[in-house]
């Protein structure tokens, strides 16, 4: 696995994870909404900058090659 792989996959193993994970599938509110969704829109939204920085990180490498 090369290092452009790995900041992709932060969000969408957060994004697998969430109904696993104690402090998120429960009946709490973030923000004034339910703490799904908070967790699943937070981490949508991260994966322009992770997938930012891959693309980044494919460039060097091409560039270093």
């Amino acid at each position: 696995m090369r290092s452009h792989h790995l900041p992709p996959m932060l969000p969408a193993l957060a994004l697998v994870l969430m109904p696993f994970l104690p402090f998120v599938n429960t009946t709490g509110l973030w923000l004034g909404l339910p703490r799904m969704l908070v967790w699943g829109g937070f981490w949508c939204l991260m994966f322009t900058p992770a997938l930012l920085l891959s693309e980044r990180l494919m460039a060097r490498g091409e560039e270093s090659e």
